[in-house]
């Protein structure tokens, strides 16, 4: 991009410094009687305290793999993720995910309050203290008015506030949000995006949002890590230097944004024939969109 400056975090990039979530040498192969799936071959790079950070690539390139890795619901094949300097086994308790499939995270046979209700239960959380987190959440997200509705009953932009202050109310030291946006239209989209970075810089919390939309990751993030294809790896780690404070309308005008949008995308193009050589020396075997939905095959 002629005369457009982009920098890059490059220590970032290197899992070397104080992250709280360190992810190093990460892998991950899916095998079958009959094929193996390479979708993630090395991916490091630290997340620190109190960040937020989005990530984008190709359709294919492991972005689901690497959350559900994250977050301790699928083992790596290679690597370790870190929470806190402690290797994540399992779902850790000071982390909480919001899904794409919000009709699907949420039970239709309890109530907004009793869904956000149900992992403080499980957490152990005292009852008058869980009482004080659901109301606070709900007001978080402009739902204080419907804690007794059923998820049914409420708009796809509302069920998905609902999955974000179940997630809240749980008081995370890290968030991860897998694409929870790309099923809602436009305005209640760019609403929830705003949502996210209120919460985000009022409870303090580190977020790692994964997304397909470049623009949605250059107005959120203060780092966009580029994946390539599948096997993935990072490409380009690179820092959104635009004013903490954003507006919908005003920050996606601003000619910086347009440069970031420009750069971002040009590298998520590249990254569709990136294909790193393996430890081996031989060529990278692409595995397309299949990477990310290998874990569904017997």
């Amino acid at each position: 991009m002629t005369g457009t400056k982009i920098a890059s975090t490059a220590a970032a990039g290197t899992g070397s410094g104080p992250f709280l979530l360190d992810v190093r040498g990460l892998s991950k192969t899916y095998r079958s009687s009959d094929r193996t799936v390479e979708a993630v071959r090395d991916l490091t790079f630290g997340v620190a305290p109190g960040e937020l950070a989005c990530i984008v690539g190709p359709s294919g390139a492991g972005k689901t793999t690497l959350l559900k890795c994250v977050a301790g619901l699928l083992p790596p094949s290679g690597g370790e993720v870190l929470l806190d300097g402690a290797r994540v086994l399992r779902p850790p308790e000071n982390m909480a995910v919001v899904f794409q499939e919000y009709g699907r995270s949420l039970f239709p046979w309890l109530t907004v309050e009793q869904n956000i209700d149900l992992p403080l239960r499980q957490k152990k959380v005292p009852k008058r203290r869980r009482r004080e987190l659901v109301a606070e959440a709900l007001e978080s997200v402009g739902l204080a008015d419907v804690p007794g509705a059923y998820p049914w009953q409420l708009s796809g932009g509302m069920q998905q506030r609902v999955a974000i202050a179940r997630a809240v109310a749980y008081e995370p030291a890290v968030l991860l949000m897998d694409e929870p946006f790309a099923a809602v239209d436009a305005q209640t989209r760019a609403e929830l995006e705003d949502l996210t970075r209120e919460l985000w810089r009022r409870l303090g919390m580190t977020v790692l949002f994964v997304t397909h939309d470049i623009e949605e990751a250059v107005y959120l993030g203060q780092r966009v890590l580029v994946l390539s294809a599948a096997p993935t790896v990072i490409m380009e780690d690179t820092a959104i230097d635009l004013p903490a404070e954003r507006e919908q309308l005003a920050t996606r005008s601003a000619p910086r944004f347009a440069e970031l949008r420009a750069h971002i995308y040009s590298q998520v193009q590249r990254a569709k024939t990136y294909h790193r050589a393996d430890p081996a020396g031989r060529p990278a075997d692409p595995a397309g969109d299949e990477a990310d939905h290998a874990e569904a095959r017997p």
